[in-house]
């Protein structure tokens, strides 16, 4: 085998490698820098799989990095992201490892923050299973939301809200049940609000 060309791709720090006049991959420029490839090189097939490795683990880190930078994520969420983008499971351990030592990545963090930005709109029913679909561990899910309490005035207004412009009727009460089941708040929290929105409207149908 022949590196028969080393070509930058645009502004980056990646580049085009051919072998043989052919295209096989990119490369990180620290990884081709540090084993010293260079055009016109001879270089055996197991060699270069594991410098083609060396960069693969090293790009990962770099996107994975770029990947949180943007939001807080769950550990789950940029392994599906890193997976997707086709990376081997070596390397995405690599990079999860990394993104935990620098503190980038911290579900427990990411689990109380969810629940406040969810604490006025959603029900205890709703984040928990969010939080679990996210790929956060069962332990944390009820640690944070052992203390998690509906606002009252909050769940008064959803409720409020969605009786707007709504027909009176015989069924209003089953819909803004369903309304409020849809999201996630408990049967206690949903009938006492209920009975406070709808008083002496409901109570003739029953």
């Amino acid at each position: 085998m022949i590196i028969t060309d080393l070509a930058r791709r645009g502004e980056s720090e990646l580049y085009k490698v051919y072998v043989d006049y052919e295209f096989v991959c990119l490369m990180q420029a620290e990884t081709i820098v540090k084993n010293k490839l260079k055009k016109g090189q001879e270089i055996d097939k197991q060699t270069f799989d594991e410098i083609f490795n060396q960069s693969q683990i090293l790009t990962c880190k770099n996107q994975a990095i770029n990947y949180v930078a943007k939001c807080l994520k769950t550990q789950k969420q940029v392994e599906i992201y890193l997976k997707q983008k086709g990376y081997t499971d070596v390397a995405i351990k690599n990079a999860v490892a990394l993104l935990l030592d620098y503190g980038y990545l911290n579900d427990k963090y990411y689990a109380e923050c969810f629940v406040k930005s969810k604490q006025n709109t959603k029900g205890i029913n709703y984040i928990k299973n969010a939080l679990k679909q996210k790929g956060i561990n069962a332990n944390i899910i009820d640690d944070v939301t052992k203390d998690y309490k509906a606002n009252e005035e909050e769940l008064l207004k959803i409720a409020e809200k969605y009786l707007k412009n709504k027909k009176m009727d015989q069924n209003i009460k089953q819909k803004l049940f369903r309304h409020l089941i849809g999201k996630g708040f408990n049967f206690d929290e949903i009938n006492k609000t209920i009975n406070k929105v709808l008083k002496g409207v409901y109570n003739d149908w029953d």
